[in-house]
């Protein structure tokens, strides 16, 4: 199959955002820390942060924050027409247990009907033989700069927007922005989010700040930090793995519901201000998904399985979530599946399936963090990290949690609590991506 030149999708849609693994060719523009850098000599690049630009200037030449690009008037995305970085992909299989050869209890098998619809290549390829109807259909919109939005309000905004009425009188068109005004409004913004990830990401490192957040003073704008977000540095995960379970051990279920409730109003907050790539929403009794519900998994007839957590026992425990369940969701713990009706589910951008990725551990190997950032996740009552992990079993592909060093990851499933290998855990692709 022919793959398009890279210097010639450039010219069509502008320079995309610099990623590991990627042949860059001489002339190659990219961005990458807030600039445009320019490739002098063609190569493999490799992972961060050895493999950055900023680390490598007798590959790379910065050439500024602006310039002259013919652009769309949407930049579209380089991974969707050439081939993405090959992220670590194993093809996992099922090994199926004794012991629990029923469905969940909260299971309600459905026929897969025309509300669900495969969206191409998100985190889970679809398995051989699985239904085609894989993934729910999601109204999740990117954000535009064309939109109308409200200021945004909260203490840290410096940021102000433009009325796309006014832009319309200045002979825009009906997009309200022209195409390049749309490109670099977008390079501003992920400028934005670059300064906000290196500023919280110094934050979060004070206990003050871990306070607050617990408390609901304080909600991230940018992913892999706080006390959801496990360390690799043992002084700051210890410090985080203190302050959960002195919290935990005061409070209760229903202070962290008020809290969640609070974060997801947060979210949900029509703003311009840096907010999460991916974030956990509440979903309370009765209530829907949110629509951008990220897809992780699925049952043995096709049913779309969702990422969720809740508090049990002190910690917050991870599972999964689905329209097709009857109470919204479930969790393993103890050596059971425990079914809730309030819990959080993960959300973020379904139609960049780039920004993550899946580290998978094949049977006999442990779970390592080296270099490499895990979504946000969980922890147990003492404080340990919880991370979000998914295996499969019985033709399914189920979402669940995995510790730190385990060789396995448990799943809900049954009624009970089973552990799955081989197993994957979910992690940010792009550090300067979150």
């Amino acid at each position: 199959m022919h793959q398009p030149d890279l210097l010639t999708q450039q010219q069509q849609s502008g320079p995309p955002q610099w990623s590991s693994n990627i042949n860059y060719p001489f002339g190659a523009i990219v961005w990458y820390a807030g600039t445009f850098w320019r490739c002098e000599a063609g190569h493999i690049s490799r992972n961060e942060p050895d493999g950055a630009p900023t680390n490598n200037l007798h590959l790379w030449t910065p050439v500024g924050s602006s310039g002259g690009f013919p652009l769309q008037s949407k930049q579209q995305s380089y991974y969707s027409q050439q081939q993405r970085p090959p992220y670590p992909q194993y093809q996992q299989q099922s090994y199926p247990q004794q012991g629990y050869n029923g469905q969940p209890p909260s299971y309600s098998p459905q026929p897969p009907s025309s509300g669900w619809a495969q969206t191409g290549s998100y985190h889970n390829g679809a398995p051989s033989g699985s239904s085609s109807g894989l993934y729910a259909q999601s109204s999740y919109r990117p954000y535009s700069p064309s939109e109308n939005r409200e200021k945004d309000d909260s203490p840290s905004s410096n940021e102000t927007i433009t009325d796309s009425k006014d832009e319309k009188a200045k002979g825009f068109g009906n997009s309200g922005v022209s195409s390049a005004t749309s490109f670099f409004t977008e390079k501003a913004n992920e400028s934005l989010r670059y300064m906000t990830i290196r500023k919280e990401a110094s934050d979060a490192k004070e206990k003050d700040e871990l306070k607050h957040e617990l408390k609901g003073k304080r909600v991230w704008r940018t992913g892999g930090i706080g006390i959801w977000s496990y360390s690799e540095d043992q002084k700051e995960e210890e410090l985080k793995k203190k302050l959960w379970s002195d919290w935990s051990n005061d409070h209760n279920a229903s202070d962290w519901i008020k809290i969640a409730k609070e974060r997801r109003e947060f979210y949900d907050k029509e703003s311009k201000g840096v907010k999460p790539l991916f974030m956990w929403k509440l979903v309370e009794k009765g209530q829907r998904l949110p629509n951008d519900a990220l897809p992780i998994g699925h049952e043995q007839d096709g049913a779309v399985l969702y990422a969720a957590r809740a508090w049990w026992e002190g910690g917050i425990h991870l599972g999964k979530a689905g329209h097709h369940l009857i109470s919204g969701a479930s969790i393993s713990y103890g050596g059971a599946e425990m079914v809730l009706d309030t819990y959080e589910v993960l959300c973020g951008p379904i139609n960049e399936p780039y920004l993550v990725k899946w580290m998978t551990y094949r049977h006999g190997e442990v779970a390592a963090v080296q270099g490499w950032q895990p979504i946000e996740g969980g922890r147990e009552k003492d404080g340990t990290a919880l991370l979000l992990a998914k295996g499969d079993y019985e033709n399914g592909q189920h979402p669940g949690k995995c510790l730190i060093n385990d060789d396995h990851a448990c799943v809900g499933y049954g009624g009970g609590e089973l552990w799955v290998r081989p197993f994957s855990l979910l992690a940010y692709a792009n550090s300067d991506r979150r």
